[in-house]
C-alpha cells in the first residue's frame, strides 16, 4: 500500500504521486490520469484508457437505469 499525503495545492487540496506510481501509469506532467469510483466504495487510479471508458460509461448507464 502506498499512503498519499494531502497538501494544499493552489486554493484546493492535492496529493503527489511518487515517481513508481507515475511510471507504472506512463505518466508524466501534463498528462491527464482518471480516479475512478468503484461500485465498492473503493478508488481506482488509471491512466487514459479509450476502452475503459467507454466501459466505464457503460456501467454507470446501467447503474443509472437500474435506480429508475
Amino acid at each position: 500500500m502506498i499512503e498519499l499525503k494531502v497538501c494544499k495545492l493552489d486554493n484546493g487540496l492535492g496529493v503527489a504521486l511518487p515517481p513508481g506510481v507515475l511510471e507504472a501509469l506512463s505518466a508524466e506532467e501534463g498528462d491527464t490520469i482518471y480516479l475512478v469510483n468503484m461500485l465498492n466504495g473503493s478508488f481506482r487510479l488509471a491512466r487514459h484508457d479509450e476502452h475503459f471508458v467507454e466501459e466505464m460509461e457503460l456501467v454507470e448507464g446501467m447503474m443509472h437505469e437500474e435506480d429508475a
